[in-house]
């Protein structure tokens, strides 16, 4: 019987491929049991290196960016009209509390003031001649009492009269510093029209806007320290933190009184503002360890105790020569040092220490 020398051939390579596969398996069996005895699982686990941080206190702060404020600052404006006939305040002078900034002219408020107090006492004599002669039975009640009244309106028209002559005098509300002039001599003043700007600048109030993660930590009464862009240095403490956020900012007002008894400090400077926090536990990582989320916060991959990978989120407090401090950690802390940028959350790693 002859065979088919196609056949031979197939038959042939069908042996051959049997026979490697046969034997793959076999050492594949052989290297697994190796591996099973070393304790070494056979795994496609990626590898990471790890190192052991432990948490110590540091002292925390928040830095903020923000400028001096006025604690009050008045555009004083005429109650009445009138032409100014004096501004004895020069601007940038300080002043006291009713110290004269414009004065507008009499005009006829001193006639119609003299009008009021003749009404006046034309009215009282009228009601007081009625009283006498109801007394004796002569005059009535009612005539009595329309003479009274009469004489209280002339009694009020009087008093608005001297209110009157009063506006002319346009004072400071409180004490501070006289910043700007809006009106000189000659000018005409209509009501609501400003004769100038006063500050108080005792506290002076350095301002900023205070992040909605970092506001839980400040209260009123905290110290803070106030550096401004001029080279001053100045301590103060937290007057207010504003209960409502800056819909736009989602930040909070927050304001630092500093006392400023000669005026030197000015309104509008640029500062820095340090707020010193409790101390609290805090872990001093490689810097290079950092990384962020898919949502873009900070955080730090780390390993448990079955290898598995989580993100963790921390919080930033400053950077030294040997890394970062960042609270926020466990402790101990099993840091991924090397392999981080390789591994997912949730993922079981082959982990090995630093050297």
């Amino acid at each position: 019987m002859r065979f088919n020398g196609r056949y031979i051939a197939a038959f042939a390579i069908f042996v051959i491929v049997g026979t490697f596969f046969l034997f793959g398996s076999v050492f594949n069996n052989r290297d697994n049991g190796r591996a099973a005895e070393d304790g070494q699982a056979p795994s496609r686990a990626p590898r990471v290196v790890y190192e052991i941080f432990q948490a110590d206190e540091q002292p925390g702060f928040i830095s903020l960016r923000g400028r001096t404020e006025a604690v009050r600052e008045v555009s004083v404006r005429a109650e009445t009209g009138g032409r100014v006939v004096e501004a004895p305040a020069p601007e940038g002078a300080r002043v006291s509390e009713g110290d004269l900034l414009c004065r507008l002219e009499v005009d006829a408020r001193q006639a119609a003031l003299d009008q009021a107090r003749a009404d006046l006492r034309a009215a009282q004599q009228e009601y007081e001649g009625a009283v006498t002669l109801s007394d004796r039975g002569y005059r009535s009640q009612n005539s009595v009492a329309a003479l009274e009244a009469a004489r209280d309106g002339a009694r009020a028209r009087l008093e608005a009269a001297q209110q009157e002559m009063a506006n002319i005098f346009i004072r400071a509300p409180f004490d501070g510093w006289f910043d700007s002039r809006d009106a000189e001599i000659g000018d005409f003043l209509s009501p609501g029209q400003s004769c100038g700007t006063v500050l108080e600048l005792d506290p002076l109030l350095a301002v900023a806007q205070v992040a909605e993660r970092e506001v839980g930590a400040l209260e009123p009464g905290m110290a803070g320290r106030v550096r401004l862009i001029t080279g001053e240095v100045e301590d103060g403490t937290i007057r207010r933190i504003s209960h409502q956020a800056d819909p736009a900012t989602r930040t909070f007002r927050t304001e630092i009184a500093i006392p400023n008894p000669d005026g030197a400090l000015r309104s509008g400077i640029t500062a820095e503002i340090i707020i010193p926090l409790p101390p609290r536990p805090a872990h001093l990582v490689p810097t290079t360890v950092l990384a962020l989320n898919d949502a873009g916060n900070i955080g730090v991959r780390i390993i448990d105790a079955n290898d598995r990978v989580s993100f963790v989120e921390v919080e930033w407090l400053s950077d030294e020569s040997g890394g970062s401090w960042v609270a926020g950690l466990p402790d101990p802390a099993r840091v991924i040092v090397q392999g981080q940028d390789f591994v997912e959350d949730g993922a079981v790693v082959d982990s090995v220490t630093a050297q």
